[in-house]
């Protein structure tokens, strides 16, 4: 009996698969290619209005003057954190965005929170649709940093849940 393991074969060399071949930059698109952070009435009309959601959130608006602007989910989550975030003040710091298709608008925002702990940068993204010429927020939530604790002090807005 030997103390020593038995020599097996040495297992093949792991290689690398050949490259695939080229192929043309117009095949990688899937679509039209969405247009980020331009400048404008439709951003402007947007940061206005995620303005006025945080004006909500401090307290400053009625969350009923936003009942048009923003989808039943988002109104109903809008009334329950303006309850819960008295004493907060929110800045918006800023604002980018993503046309990903004509009238859908994708965006994430940073938000200076002030609270009687000090300050904190709290992320936000959302959505925005043009219905009937009008933009409006069906769906805008706190991001949240490493599994379930949030960047800043949960006082977003989270309509929809998934």
């Amino acid at each position: 009996m030997s103390v020593l393991p038995d020599i097996i074969e040495p297992e093949p060399a792991w290689s690398t698969p050949p490259p695939a071949p080229p192929r043309p930059v117009e095949a990688l698109r899937r679509g039209p290619v969405p247009t980020r952070d331009e400048p404008g009435p439709t951003r402007d009309t947007l940061w206005r209005l995620l303005s006025l959601v945080l004006e909500v959130l401090d307290g400053k608006r009625a969350p009923g003057q936003l009942r048009a602007a923003v989808d039943a989910g988002v109104y109903e989550a809008l009334l329950t954190r303006a309850r819960k975030g008295r004493g907060r003040r929110h800045r918006l710091l800023s604002l980018h965005t993503c046309a990903v298709v004509p009238g859908v608008v994708e965006l994430c925002a940073s938000v200076r929170v002030e609270g009687p702990g000090g300050w904190r940068v709290q992320a936000f993204a959302g959505r925005m649709e043009a219905v009937e010429g009008q933009w409006r927020c069906v769906l805008l939530r706190p991001l949240v940093n490493g599994p379930g604790r949030p960047v800043g002090p949960v006082v977003g807005i989270d309509a929809k849940r998934g």
